[in-house]
């Protein structure tokens, strides 16, 4: 009997007989070949992935691609080849930050960050704490990191504010007073105030201020304002034909083309520069150290040694500049970056430097230490000269509380012990001190009887700011010599007795001067003029002890505090301010999508970034043609005489004493804008004359304390909106168009090329951007010389533009510096005299409004 047992199958047509066994060899033979099988298909994968990104997510991490050993260690290689394809550069390790911060790795990195913009002496204190910018070729410090804006002008009212202007730049010139003065007459103008060899200010007890202009061509083409300081005649010989000594301190913005004009009108020439050569650090360590250290010096070359030097300390060895004329009569020196200058401002900046400065006693003075003092000494009238300044200086102590209280400008010369050595160990409030019975006293000295001998200083001398530089203790040997030498934590040391003391000069600024303009003696405080190297020292020492810091908004805030501004828009200075503005402005206006611009054009507004004076004063010119193209040259008044009479035409609402030789074409009258009611409008706002409607309508709303607009520009029609819209749809079809054309192509190469085709590149960047510039002027036209009218662009005549406009702290209400027409300022003169108003009134429109409001108006005399 068969025992084979039968299974029935379908697919074989019947039944069929199942074998008992099955061989081996035969069951590997085919597993074998199924396993070569899955791994061929495993090695060739057809995922488009890459190795870190086909990892699971938890493995992932967002710096694979940067750092492969974030990547498993098996995934490495195959990863690194990967990137190696895309042409990706492999990141070489950064040096670590114990080799970076080494003193020669660390200078090499700071001299290579100043090769572009250079730094002051307090730049890395700043750096870590203000919000720095770049600005004629220097990085200074804009404003504070923290919110200090009312907190400053708080100082500047009631405390005291300290700002870093070490960038102002020096200039010294050396002549007799009459052939300076020739020179200085072509540059200058009496009408504009006291000339720079007017008695007060040749003595040297005062220092002055000049707006200096291209060679005989006042009041056109104005430079800018220069500070002056006078050496004083130790001897007291007034002769006029010896050779005088003036430094003049220039803002950065005009530096260039001020040198220039001097080296063209006192015909100068080029010297040989003078090269101060480079002398080794005298520290107070052991002899042994000593030789340890001459022999590292000797290694390096004098080159590597003038590398490695920092900041201003290193603009004292590099070349000065020096010029003279034919029959040397007149010699120029630049001194820019050899000297440091700070300014308080506030009227607890006298306390702030009575703490701060502690004037020496030369019988204490260590003779053997001190080089530069020695000599000084060794001469008899340098003792004499520093107890009258120590006297002075003792007096201002006990009978004034504020700068103000001082002479106008009045210069003090000081020797003062090093500031680290009177410096507290925790920042203290600056508080009012003062002798209670002195302080009733006769002050008759402080005001009348003040010498000339005062502004004496060895500051005047190169040579001795040089050796003050060279023989400085540095911060780090003077702290290792404290750990070294002192005993009890706190106390004096004996080495610091042998410290050189340091020379300064202290200018007195009065601030406002006119009550019924501003504040009386607002912005009043001390200029301080320090050698170079010592700024840091100097700066944390007023810091700590009661000084609030500052940066270039400070500038600009009390400018705008005092009814003034800080450039003038016909100075070097204020051309560039107000140009560099407009890009800032014009690009972040087409930075924003069409939905959300203001359309100027339906505001009635010509120009919202920028003040187009030369077409406001062709439209307001009485003498030439209105369709005549305007003039570019025009000029800020600055005649006394001149603008006297306004005032007092402004005062009593009156024509009768108004100027009638003011050229209409070229003139403009700055001005100080108060709002009367609400709204802030903010910078470039129209200054525009009201009719009697105007004036009814005011009187209403004053009845009714209504706080409404006088009146509402109407809308006007945007002529270039339907052709904007056309060329925007052109322009999309026209890419759209492009772009299919470069898709067609590309499938058809498709389909016969055996390898993958990239699309074409749209290189469509030239049509863009003339696609940009086309909208942009359909937008803001450029040209408004022709196409429109400035004064006539609103319903109302527009006769002046605020420049600055701002919340005013010291009033508490919204005001600004305006800049008006002559003939403007007469129509509006003429319209109040016929309202009978009191006081003139002018009607103020912001460029992102259509309103109009009240405005009173003054004239600025010290402009």
């Amino acid at each position: 009997m068969d025992e084979r047992k039968l299974e029935y199958d379908s697919t074989l047509g019947g039944p069929v007989v199942l074998g008992t066994h099955m061989p081996t060899y035969k069951y590997a033979a085919s597993a074998l070949q199924e396993l070569k099988e899955l791994i061929s298909a495993t090695k060739q994968t057809t995922s488009t992935k890459l190795i870190f990104q086909s990892l699971p997510k938890h493995m992932r991490r967002r710096a694979m691609s940067h750092h492969p050993k974030r990547l498993p260690r098996k995934y490495r290689a195959g990863h690194i080849h990967q990137m190696s394809k895309s042409g990706k550069p492999q990141q070489t390790k950064r040096p670590s930050r114990k080799h970076r911060r080494r003193p020669q790795n660390l200078l090499k990195e700071y001299l290579r960050r100043q090769r572009k913009h250079q730094w002051l002496e307090t730049h890395i204190w700043h750096a870590k704490r203000f919000h720095m910018i770049e600005k004629w070729g220097y990085k200074l410090p804009y404003a504070s990191c923290d919110k200090t804006y009312r907190a400053c002008y708080r100082a500047t009212a009631e405390h005291c504010l300290l700002q870093d202007i070490s960038f102002h730049a020096c200039i010294e010139m050396r002549g007799t007073i009459s052939r300076l003065k020739e020179g200085f007459d072509r540059l200058t103008s009496r009408e504009c105030g006291l000339s720079i060899t007017a008695k007060t200010f040749v003595t040297g007890r005062r220092e002055g201020c000049i707006d200096v202009f291209k060679d005989r061509q006042y009041p056109l083409n104005a430079l800018g304002k220069v500070s002056f300081l006078w050496r004083c005649q130790e001897d007291g010989d007034s002769n006029d034909n010896i050779p005088r000594i003036v430094w003049l301190w220039l803002h950065p913005s005009s530096y260039n083309q001020i040198l220039e004009e001097l080296i063209k009108v006192f015909e100068l020439k080029s010297q040989k520069t003078i090269k101060v050569p480079l002398k080794e650090k005298k520290s107070l360590e052991d002899p042994v150290e000593k030789q340890v250290d001459a022999q590292k010096q000797t290694l390096q070359s004098a080159k590597v040694q003038r590398r490695l030097q920092f900041l201003t300390k290193t603009q004292t060895r590099r070349k000065v500049p020096i010029y003279q004329s034919d029959d040397s009569a007149v010699q120029l020196k630049e001194l820019k970056d050899t000297l440091n200058r700070f300014r308080l401002t506030g009227p607890l900046s006298q306390s702030v430097l009575q703490r701060a400065f502690k004037v020496i006693d030369i019988d204490d003075v260590d003779c053997k230490q001190n080089t530069w003092i020695c000599r000084k000494i060794e001469e008899g009238n340098f003792s004499k000269l520093h107890q009258r300044q120590k006297d002075f200086w003792n007096m201002c102590h006990k009978r004034i509380t504020s700068p103000a209280e001082l002479l106008s400008n009045m210069i003090l010369g000081l020797n003062v012990e090093d500031p680290r050595l009177n410096r507290p160990q925790k920042r203290t409030k600056a508080l009012i001190t003062y002798d209670v019975q002195a302080f009733h006293e006769s002050s008759q000295q402080l005001l009348c009887d003040i010498i000339p001998e005062l502004s004496s200083s060895p500051l005047w001398s190169e040579e001795t700011r040089n050796r003050i530089s060279d023989e400085m203790l540095s911060t780090h040997d003077y702290c290792s010599l404290r750990a070294k030498h002192a005993i009890v934590p706190g106390k004096a040391c004996q080495f610091e007795d042998s410290m050189q003391p340091i020379p300064v000069l202290l200018v007195q600024r009065p601030g406002s001067q006119e009550g019924d303009y501003k504040r009386l003696s607002y912005a009043c405080g001390w200029d301080i003029i320090a050698p170079a190297g010592y700024g840091m020292p100097i700066w944390l020492s007023l810091i700590m002890w009661g000084a609030r810091p500052g940066g270039l908004r400070e500038f600009e805030s009390i400018a705008r505090e005092l009814g003034t501004e800080e450039h003038l828009p016909d100075t070097v200075g204020g051309l560039q301010t107000s140009g560099h503005r407009y890009n800032e402005m014009y690009n972040k206006y087409f930075r924003l999508p069409p939905a959300k611009r203001c359309n100027y054009r339906k505001f009635a507004i010509v120009s919202p970034f920028r003040v187009p004076f030369p077409q406001l004063l062709r439209d307001w010119d009485t003498n030439g043609s209105k369709c005549g193209t305007p003039t570019t040259d025009f000029f800020v008044l600055r005649d006394r005489s001149k603008l006297q009479e306004l005032s007092e035409c402004l005062r009593k609402c009156n024509l009768y004493k108004f100027p009638k030789d003011l050229p209409t074409g070229q003139c403009l009258i700055q001005v100080k804008i108060s709002m009367t009611s609400r709204g802030n409008p903010g910078d470039f706002s129209l200054i525009c004359l009201p009719n009697r409607k105007d004036f009814k309508k005011k009187l209403k709303q004053i009845k009714n304390h209504n706080h409404e607009p006088v009146y509402v520009e109407p809308l006007l029609p945007d002529i270039d909106e339907k052709e904007r819209k056309r060329l925007r749809l052109q322009h999309k079809k026209q890419l759209k168009r492009l772009r299919g054309q470069r898709v067609r192509e590309k499938r058809k190469k498709q389909e016969t090329s055996t390898t993958k085709v990239v699309i074409r590149p749209a290189n469509t960047t030239a049509m863009c951007l003339q696609h940009m510039r086309t909208m942009c002027k359909l937008w803001l036209p450029e040209n408004t010389d022709t196409l429109y009218s400035v004064r006539k662009q609103g319903t109302r005549d527009c006769f002046g533009y605020m420049t600055t406009a701002h919340f005013c702290l010291t009033e508490g209400n919204v005001g600004g510096v305006g800049y008006v027409t002559v003939e403007g300022l007469r129509e509006l003169l003429k319209l109040c005299q016929q309202c009978r108003l009191k006081q003139p009134q002018c009607l103020i429109r912001s460029t992102n409004s259509r309103n109009y409001r009240f405005a009173v108006l003054k004239i600025n005399m010290n402009v």
